[in-house]
């Protein structure tokens, strides 16, 4: 079985830095949990429906040439969290949401191994992808850059404890939508994933079963 549940603890590493993101972390940038420059995209995301999107993702490691590539759905629910339905190189579904992290696969499910520094980045994924900057300044040091409707922010862990598990989660998105997330601790360990266009989707009650928690 793959164990996707670990896709973000520190076993599997971080996300390098994207070019163009190397100076984002900086004082100038530094953004509060309410910045008013920022409502607008906090407004559009509080707006924002169920969606689902197509996503391709690679993760590199400093023992294999090449990347490890994966494809599948996202589902994001404001109440619900975030779903990820992988369809290659094998069928499962990686659920993070309020409650922790499981893999569903064949019909079964198994709970991510409890560790605190693992969870911190977990959680602050689904944050992301509510923009809940409020809950994200929490654990993390936020730093952002805007140029029209498109942004990127860079989280940067508080705590020690958390910088093991993952040193940067940079995130770039326009209005409402996120189209890349890059999970990185160090620069020859990480995870890109880029997201596709999102797609409205109310959720049937079969839909939540399968895909949720």
């Amino acid at each position: 079985m793959l164990r996707f549940a670990l896709l973000f603890t520190f076993a599997l590493g971080s996300v390098a830095r994207a070019a163009g993101d190397n100076d984002l972390v900086n004082p100038a940038n530094r953004l509060t949990s309410d910045n008013p420059a920022w409502r607008d995209v906090v407004d559009a995301f509080a707006r924002k429906p169920d969606v689902t999107a197509d996503f391709s993702e690679q993760r590199f490691f400093p023992f294999r040439k090449t990347p490890l590539e994966l494809k599948g759905e996202s589902r994001v629910s404001t109440s619900h969290g975030l779903s990820l339905h992988y369809t290659a190189p094998e069928e499962h579904t990686v659920v993070l949401d309020d409650q922790g992290v499981f893999v569903r696969q064949a019909g079964r499910d198994s709970a991510a191994p409890t560790d605190p520094r693992a969870s911190g980045a977990n959680v602050a994924l689904v944050q992301v992808l509510r923009f809940d900057l409020p809950a994200l300044t929490v654990n993390f040091e936020i730093f952002g850059r805007r140029d029209g409707t498109g942004w990127t922010l860079a989280l940067v862990p508080r705590a020690a404890e958390l910088r093991h598990a993952v040193s940067e989660i940079v995130v770039a998105g326009d209005a409402a939508e996120v189209h890349r997330i890059a999970i990185r601790r160090t620069p020859r360990q990480y995870i890109e994933i880029l997201i596709g266009p999102a797609r409205p989707t109310p959720f049937t009650a079969g839909e939540l079963k399968q895909y949720f928690r």
